[in-house]
């Protein structure tokens, strides 16, 4: 199964995008993910829409806001709040983990690779087949 990030940008336009695919996929959505980067020097966080595969295990797509928030611990922000009241309205479940910055990846495709890495390893996607 292939399994693939599909960038969004990190503006408040794309916030509102990211808040459509939850209201209007929210049956297909395994869960949202934040990827912290707390020790990095900026602190940033990504978030991912992480979506059921599709039919036949052919395709599992990931929406990505790379960069998107400021790191909400201890003090939230905006953003964040947006989006987990929008998962909670709709049932889905919220994990996080910290990461290295897209920053250290020579490439985004490595990084999108590396993060992939890390989902696997959490058991928060499929295995690679």
């Amino acid at each position: 199964m292939k399994q693939s990030f599909i960038k969004l940008g990190e503006g408040l336009t794309d916030l509102f995008e990211f808040n459509t695919l939850i209201e209007y996929n929210h049956q297909r959505i395994d869960h949202i993910v934040y990827f912290h980067t707390p020790n990095s020097k900026q602190q940033f966080s990504s978030v991912a829409i992480i979506m059921e595969p599709t039919s036949g295990q052919h395709f599992q797509a990931m929406y990505i806001m790379l960069n998107a928030l400021n790191y909400p611990y201890p003090k939230s922000n905006k953003k964040f709040e947006l989006i987990n009241q929008q998962a909670e309205k709709f049932g889905i479940g919220i994990k996080g983990v910290d990461v290295k910055p897209p920053e250290t990846f020579h490439d985004i495709e490595l990084y999108y690779s590396y993060l992939i890495s890390v989902l696997r390893l959490q058991r928060w996607i499929p295995p690679l087949q």
